[in-house]
């Protein structure tokens, strides 16, 4: 990943479970092979991904949520 690529995944990335609450998310699916969850933002149709960085940790640690595309969503989770 390029540091420009870097810059700007890190200005759309949220740590923390609390978001999922703060912004009303929906979640729509749970891949638990590679420990992510899809998120939907109902109100404005923003897609959620949350993964677990810290696999050392117990349960995966915090999550962290970054911002995807529809496309990317499809991608990476298949139909929901």
């Amino acid at each position: 990943m390029s540091n420009a690529d870097n810059t700007s995944n890190t200005a759309k990335r949220e740590r923390g479970t609390s978001l999922g609450t703060e912004q009303n998310l929906v979640q729509l699916k749970i891949d638990s092979v590679n420990w992510t969850v899809l998120w939907k933002n109902p109100q404005t149709g923003e897609f959620w991904k949350e993964y677990f960085p810290h696999s050392e940790m117990h349960g995966g640690g915090p999550g962290e949520f970054v911002k995807i595309t529809e496309a990317q969503a499809k991608s990476e989770f298949g139909s929901w």
